[in-house]
């Protein structure tokens, strides 16, 4: 057994700020260190009164600042005056049209460069991805898609609830896939209706509208699965030729990503030019009453799409919920409304 332990089992356990049971309502007992912490604190205030007894004995009754009458405190907070003149009604007027000037000027460069990006984007041939090339890297993901509807390079879909089924075709070669594509869709029949449409029959107006046209506009969107090992090679061919346009993808990718910090500088610049000639107009004459306060913009709501009739009796009048996007450092001008005057 060492000397210490030796020595610790003899020991007596010390309890810290150690009261008796019937002195508990006089709190715990002070220790040393919490007299020297009071001590210190009595001592240093003290300390500062002697200074400030010294101080006043030795002021010059003569001395005299013309601060001491000039500065003023109210609430007992001193108040500081920079010297700045409040400048006339006129001139503000100039300068706020000078700075919506100036927004509008930016707002138009904007513009341009906003239009020229969607002529780029647009003469991009890769925009649409090949039915034959499967890459989820080439395609474009659900943000970019979404800015190229607010620039309005495509087109909104109106129904998004209705599913597109896929039907997989089978192909031996680059050739019948093609020739598969480039073919309609053809509805699948069971066998023993095969046999009564291949009978002819005779057409009768019914008055129904005819659905060729649909049928022409649709665009073959299936699959193809090639089954053979040479088309192998031919596949390879068609790697090849997506890793030679991987420039091309880093160059679009880029584009619509100026694009959408493009559309986003386009609302703010409209919403500061309104607030400047909000500002602007405040300052003449004129009742009015406030209607609305600056608040945070909710996305764009003066390009809201109309809906369609199908779509309104399809959600039987009910609302439709729509995922508004903020943008914590845009806010909407207020919105006044003036008396109307006669002029005369």
């Amino acid at each position: 057994m060492t000397s210490s332990l030796r020595n610790s089992l003899h020991r007596r356990n010390h309890k810290e700020r150690s009261q008796l049971a019937h002195r508990t309502k006089l709190g715990i007992l002070e220790k040393y260190k919490d007299y020297v912490q009071r001590a210190r604190d009595y001592h240093s205030k003290q300390d500062r009164l002697t200074r400030l007894r010294q101080k006043a004995a030795d002021r010059n009754k003569d001395e005299f600042y013309f601060s001491m009458i000039k500065e003023k405190t109210k609430g007992g907070v001193h108040i500081k005056d920079r010297g700045n003149t409040a400048l006339p009604v006129d001139i503000v007027k100039v300068l706020k049209t000078q700075d919506e000037n100036y927004v509008r000027t930016m707002r138009a460069s904007n513009a341009k460069k906003i239009d020229s990006l969607k002529n780029q984007l647009t003469t991009m041939a890769d925009l649409i991805r090949d039915p034959l090339v499967e890459d989820d890297e080439e395609g474009l993901d659900e943000g970019e898609l979404k800015v190229l509807r607010e620039a309005g390079i495509l087109q909104t879909p109106k129904n998004r609830k209705r599913r597109r089924t896929n039907h997989i075709l089978f192909a031996d070669s680059i050739e019948e896939a093609k020739q598969l594509t480039s073919q309609p869709p053809k509805r699948l029949l069971p066998e023993n209706t095969q046999s009564s449409a291949t009978s002819p029959l005779t057409e009768v107006d019914l008055g129904w509208k005819s659905d060729e046209r649909k049928r022409k506009r649709r665009k073959p969107s299936r699959p193809i699965v090639l089954a053979t090992e040479s088309v192998e090679d031919d596949t390879s061919d068609l790697d090849i030729a997506r890793d030679g346009s991987q420039p091309q993808t880093t160059a679009k990718h880029r584009l619509l990503k100026e694009l959408s910090a493009r559309l986003r500088r386009d609302l703010q610049l409209r919403y500061a030019q309104r607030e400047f000639e909000m500002q602007r107009l405040l300052m003449g004459k004129g009742a009015r009453k406030k209607i609305a306060g600056v608040e945070k913009a909710n996305g764009d709501q003066e390009s809201d799409e109309e809906e369609d009739q199908d779509e309104i009796d399809a959600r039987k009048g009910r609302r439709r919920n729509t995922t508004k996007k903020v943008d914590e450092e845009t806010y909407k001008p207020r919105v006044y409304k003036w008396k109307s005057e006669r002029k005369r």
